[in-house]
């Protein structure tokens, strides 16, 4: 008899769970809709593109222009405030005397942005700090290759400002100046450090 009870009261369990199972059903369904449209309206990402204006810390050397290009992604934690993520092919180097100094690397800007003006305006301002490593591609004097006289990581200190204007609802032109001041040196010796000046343009889908 006992046995009996247990069983009805087993079959009663699954029946309820299974007459709560479309209820269960549709709460997840919203909820994931929920958490999609939030991070729709939250998340952007696209290609970025633009000029560097490079050179080290030294008097005696000159500016080089190289290519800077790769993806930008955005992530807004709220109204006023953001985090970007970038992956750029970053072209920099230097002049001096008669040597040209190509350095190209892999750079990763992890940016925390302010915003003005209100959500949902087509044109908001922004300022912008953060970190950048970068891992060393090529290193050429001359086209000789110096690679190996070179650090194959470097960490840059970032900070710019810029503007974001909406194109249309879910697409976003970025406009950034930015400037990496290098932490660590060139070279494997020496005190030499990279100074880059960045122009650049984005377009940033939300997904």
């Amino acid at each position: 008899m006992a046995a009996l009870a247990n069983n009805n009261k087993t079959t009663k369990q699954s029946t309820t769970i299974m007459k709560n199972v479309p209820i269960l059903s549709f709460l997840f369904l919203l909820f994931s809709s929920s958490l999609f449209a939030q991070l729709e309206n939250r998340f952007s990402i696209g290609p970025r593109v633009g000029v560097n204006f490079a050179n080290i810390n030294s008097s005696a050397s000159k500016t080089l222009t190289g290519l800077a290009a790769g993806i930008t992604s955005t992530y807004s934690i709220n109204e006023k405030s953001g985090i970007t993520v970038d992956l750029l092919y970053s072209g920099e180097g230097y002049k001096t005397g008669s040597q040209k100094i190509a350095l190209n690397y892999l750079k990763i800007p992890v940016l925390y942005n302010s915003f003005f003006g209100k959500l949902g305006e087509a044109f908001r301002p922004k300022i912008f700090v953060g970190l950048a490593p970068g891992f060393l591609l090529s290193a050429t004097s001359n086209d000789t290759d110096i690679k190996s006289q070179n650090r194959s990581s470097t960490l840059d200190m970032v900070g710019g400002l810029g503007f974001n204007h909406r194109l249309n609802k879910r697409i976003w032109l970025n406009a950034d100046l930015r400037a990496f001041l290098e932490l660590n040196s060139v070279t494997n010796s020496g005190d030499n450090k990279n100074r880059t000046i960045p122009a650049s343009l984005g377009i940033a889908y939300g997904i």
